[in-house]
């Protein structure tokens, strides 16, 4: 557990279960904070629980943000949500790139700046949106096809006569 004189500095406080994997965690959560220009504050803790370790972080931050790094979720909460509601939520192992971004989006909320989206999240959404865009052109296509098939597609050309 960190002294009272840290915790009474104004910084995200991020509060953490000990489990393996924490300190890749912990290095990119605070990389992102760091690149944001926020400090934070270490808080060490029994529970497994990412938003129970969260609203507690936030709850000891005069910031109001806290970060709660579980064995199997990360999580972002502000001071003024219910305990249940919190701001973000990572379930499962993540990814390097995902726990910076929480980072961000941590010092983001305490600075009053738009979140930056997850790249992993975006890059499956693209995926998703060229494939309903794929099966739009292919049934516009079809469309087409089966109209000139059935003479309703063809061109009429004129020309003016003198």
């Amino acid at each position: 557990m960190q002294s009272a004189t840290t915790l009474n500095k104004p910084s995200i406080i991020i509060c953490t279960s000990q489990h393996t994997g924490l300190e890749a965690k912990l290095r990119e959560l605070q990389a992102g904070m760091e690149e944001e220009g926020v400090p934070c504050s270490l808080l060490s803790d029994s529970s497994a629980d990412a938003v129970a370790l969260a609203y507690k972080g936030a709850q000891a931050s005069f910031l109001g943000v806290g970060v709660g790094i579980g064995s199997a979720a990360l999580c972002i909460h502000y001071q003024k949500l219910p305990e249940n509601q919190p701001l973000f939520v990572l379930q499962g192992e993540g990814t390097l790139t995902e726990w910076r971004y929480f980072g961000y989006n941590a010092a983001r909320l305490v600075k009053g700046l738009p979140f930056k989206e997850n790249p992993v999240q975006a890059a499956a959404a693209g995926s998703e949106n060229m494939a309903q865009l794929y099966e739009s052109v292919r049934e516009m296509i079809l469309k087409v096809l089966k109209e000139n098939a059935q003479g309703h597609g063809e061109v009429n050309t004129w020309s003016k006569t003198h």
